[in-house]
């Protein structure tokens, strides 16, 4: 996984400078990397908290990041539903992140790198506390991402409400546990009942929204190329058609829609429409099928995006 994300990072980074709604999810993407980096499986976690200074502030970096990540990851759905993403929006998870930042210190001897610091301090009630704002965190943005999807719950967006429900509830089975630790309930470094439901609803249930956002994201590259490739067809057929009443679209005004395959590929079908209805050229059965499947495309694309549907 840690592979993957650093090719799609790379692979992505032209993309998300040229354009501003491919970034949140290119920042998912790299805050995913370093989030990987900060649990142990790239680099073990007291070589990597010895960097910063062995004083397992890598585990402040371990909630802070799948956070950050998180909270991208609900813009770049948003951006992929037709929503734009709420206003202020950094600053509120800038300050998400300082009040992780704020109890994370509060936290007493916070000791030297201890790869089970975590359960280790959560006799104290600071490190509950932090706990406790780091699940609600998590829990909040989730929950933003079932109910901005909830009117569209079929298909992929049914994965993400199941992942977002199924790592709420982890987040509350992950505060259940830290308060067990903190009544003396269950001691640190046990996994009992909450602990286990933790593991199987909270890490899984955020998988399954990432693995859902990939789906989307290949949906879409797989009828972007598609309308590329109409457009292209519908190019070399009006070309075919030059001197004949037909305008050239392939060298000037195909080249100024480049970045919309689609109104490409519109502009193209009603251009050689016009050509046989006005010009009174005809067709030959080859474009006259393209032309026939390209508009049944259209038409099915604007009822998709009809109101209610």
């Amino acid at each position: 996984m840690f592979g993957a994300l650093c090719v799609l990072v790379l692979a992505r980074a032209p993309v998300a400078f040229r354009r501003p709604m491919a970034r949140p999810a290119w920042f998912a993407s790299v805050l995913g990397v370093l989030g990987l980096l900060s649990i142990g499986v790239v680099i073990p976690i007291p070589v990597a908290d010895s960097w910063l200074g062995g004083t397992n502030i890598l585990h402040l970096l371990r909630t802070g990041l799948p956070v950050a990540a998180f909270w991208f990851l609900r813009d770049a759905v948003a951006l992929q539903v037709g929503r734009q993403p709420r206003r202020g929006g950094i600053l509120i998870l800038c300050a998400m992140l300082v009040a992780q930042v704020v109890v994370f210190f509060q936290i007493p001897s916070l000791g030297r790198s201890d790869i089970g610091f975590v359960d280790k301090h959560m006799i104290y009630v600071e490190g509950f506390v932090w706990a406790v704002v780091y699940a609600a965190q998590v829990v909040g943005i989730a929950l933003a991402v079932v109910v901005l999807l909830w009117p569209m719950r079929r298909g992929i967006y049914a994965t993400f409400i199941i992942g977002g429900l199924a790592t709420a509830c982890g987040g509350v089975a992950l505060v259940v546990h830290c308060g067990q630790i903190l009544a003396g309930v269950e001691f640190p470094g046990a996994g009992g009942i909450a602990w286990v439901l933790f593991l199987t609803l909270f890490y899984p249930g955020i998988l399954t929204m990432v693995l859902g956002f990939v789906a989307i994201t290949l949906r879409d590259l797989f009828r972007v190329s598609g309308w590329k490739l109409s457009r292209y067809r519908l190019a070399r057929a009006l070309a075919g058609y030059e001197g004949r009443g037909a305008t050239s679209v392939s060298s000037v005004e195909m080249k100024s829609l480049e970045d919309n395959p689609v109104l490409g590929a519109y502009r193209a079908a009603i251009q050689l429409r016009d050509l046989e209805s006005l010009e009174g050229v005809s067709l030959n059965q080859r474009d006259t099928r393209l032309l026939a499947a390209v508009e049944r495309r259209i038409a099915a694309s604007h009822l998709s995006m009809a109101p209610g549907q």
